[in-house]
Order: structure tokens, then C-alpha cells, then sequence
């Protein structure tokens, strides 16, 4: 089930992410508190009330036609495969939809490529490309 999350959901969260982050467990609560605090929108596909996945977005500033920018947008590997991420981002899609939005962004790394086909897969086009040259740091 597609559902808002709040400060009490910090905690599920945080352990269902516990290994993304170089913080740990209690850098992550840091992180999503900040990110709430900041206006970004947090949103849970549960299975019997546990956050199973998870989805994060905030309005795009700036002026012109009204739209959200999904951040970031993660499935417990155990639950993968089974369409929730595909279900989180039908319900951000009716939440926007409804709140007047006329479209979403998302960043996805290149080398990320089953990121990259969930969202083309739910229908995003290319519409930028960032190119990258890193530099050797001097000796």
C-alpha cells in the first residue's frame, strides 16, 4: 500500500536503508529528518504496515509549468521484482497529478541501468545529458 510517511516513520526507514549510507543507521534518520524538515515528500509501499519501498520527491522551484523532482526511489532487494517500485511511482504520479503537477524529473547515474529502465519504463524520456570528465588530482 502507497502511503505518506512522517517523523515516526524515521526509524523503519532508516533500518530498511541501513546499508546505503556511509552514515549508518542513525546518519540515515539524520539524512530523512533533514530532507522532511527541507519539504521533501517521503511516501512507503507497505506490507502488513512495514516499509517494504520507499519514495522521495519535492517540488521543482523556479517558475513555469508545475513539476516534482523524484530523488530517489528504493525497493528492499528482498521485495524487488515484484512491481512495487512500479507501484510507488503510480501513486507519486496520482499525488502530483492531482495536486496540478504537469510532469516529473528524475536523475539517474549512467551506470545505474536498472534505474534507468524502471523510469523508462514508467514512461520518462531523455530530456538532458550531463557529461562528465574527471581529472587526475596533481601530484
Amino acid at each position: 500500500m502507497f502511503t505518506p510517511c512522517d517523523s515516526t516513520d524515521i526509524p523503519a526507514l532508516a533500518g530498511m536503508l541501513r546499508g546505503l549510507g556511509p552514515t549508518g543507521e542513525a546518519g540515515l534518520r539524520d539524512d530523512l529528518a533533514a530532507a522532511m524538515d527541507a519539504g521533501a515528500q517521503l511516501r512507503a509501499y507497505r506490507v502488513g504496515g512495514v516499509p517494504r519501498g520507499y519514495l522521495v520527491w519535492r517540488w521543482q522551484g523556479g517558475e513555469g509549468p508545475r513539476r516534482a523532482v523524484l530523488e530517489h526511489i528504493w525497493v528492499e532487494p528482498s521485495w524487488r521484482r515484484r512491481g512495487v517500485a512500479r507501484r510507488l511511482i503510480a501513486g507519486f504520479e496520482a499525488e502530483i497529478a492531482g495536486q496540478g503537477a504537469q510532469g516529473w524529473i528524475t536523475r539517474v547515474e549512467a551506470a545505474n541501468a536498472p534505474s534507468r529502465a524502471l523510469m523508462l519504463g514508467a514512461g520518462a524520456i531523455g530530456a538532458v545529458e550531463v557529461l562528465e570528465k574527471r581529472l587526475q588530482a596533481p601530484a
